[in-house]
């Protein structure tokens, strides 16, 4: 499933978010795309080492997956996680 710029920024994230995820991309396209991938959660995965390992903001982690600030993660669990391509 693809989901564009403006609807990462106007449906999921801030401004602020998005700056973030952004960083450390280096892009030309004028519009960034972007793909929601399936993610398998691992023993031992937490949320703050997801967004280490993805570079993904918690905030944006956690409103794809309609998540609390301090949930935690079980093994197996499946996870939407925004992935940049093109």
């Amino acid at each position: 499933m693809g989901i564009s710029y403006n609807e990462l920024k106007y449906s999921i994230l801030s401004e602020d978010d998005l700056t973030t995820l952004l960083q450390g991309f280096n892009f030309t396209p004028e519009e960034p795309r972007w793909t929601i991938v399936k993610y398998v959660v691992r023993d031992g995965d937490t949320i703050g080492k997801l967004c280490n390992r993805f570079k993904i903001p918690r905030t944006l982690i956690l409103r794809l997956n309609a998540l609390s600030p301090g949930s935690t993660l079980k093994q197996g669990e499946v996870l939407l996680l925004p992935e940049l391509y093109g």
